[in-house]
């Protein structure tokens, strides 16, 4: 492996792990502040877009987004660790039970509850992710397979 490569390596894994820390400091807050950063967040789209939007979109719109972004950050890792074919599936599994383990730690804290609906709408989102990452993998390697094929890759 080369020292470009395990920089990559390692900086992917730091955003893996920096991600799934924002998840959980997020499942950390209570009921209450975390009401209030939706709340935050909706004024702000409000005030930027003149369009109003309900809290409850808001709150099931991040964790799909969350769940999407580190299962795509995920399936990176593991292809770019791995060279393994099946990253999109394990980042997609391991980002689901991330979602259990996630909505099990809301129940130990205040005002906030462990639902299934969100393990659902995360899942979703962490195959959003994968899929979204396989895609854009599957077609690099098409253009770099073009490339070589018509002569014009250059290997440095």
């Amino acid at each position: 492996m080369t020292a470009k490569r395990k920089i990559y390596v390692c900086v992917s894994w730091a955003l893996v792990l920096a991600v799934m820390i924002f998840i959980f400091s997020m499942s950390s807050a209570n009921g209450t502040e975390s009401s209030q950063m939706s709340n935050s967040l909706l004024f702000k789209i409000t005030e930027l877009t003149g369009i109003e939007i309900s809290s409850h979109f808001i709150r099931k719109a991040a964790h799909f987004g969350e769940f999407t972004l580190l299962s795509f950050l995920l399936t990176n890792t593991v292809f770019a660790t791995f060279k393994n074919k099946k990253a999109g599936l394990f980042a997609f599994s391991f980002a689901c039970l991330y979602a259990v383990t996630d909505e099990l730690h809301q129940l130990f804290s205040d005002g906030r509850a462990c639902s299934v609906k969100d393990m659902l709408i995360d899942s979703s989102g962490a195959l959003l992710g994968a899929v979204l990452f396989s895609i854009i993998i599957l077609i690099y390697i098409k253009h770099i397979e073009r490339k070589k094929e018509n002569g014009s890759f250059k290997t440095v």
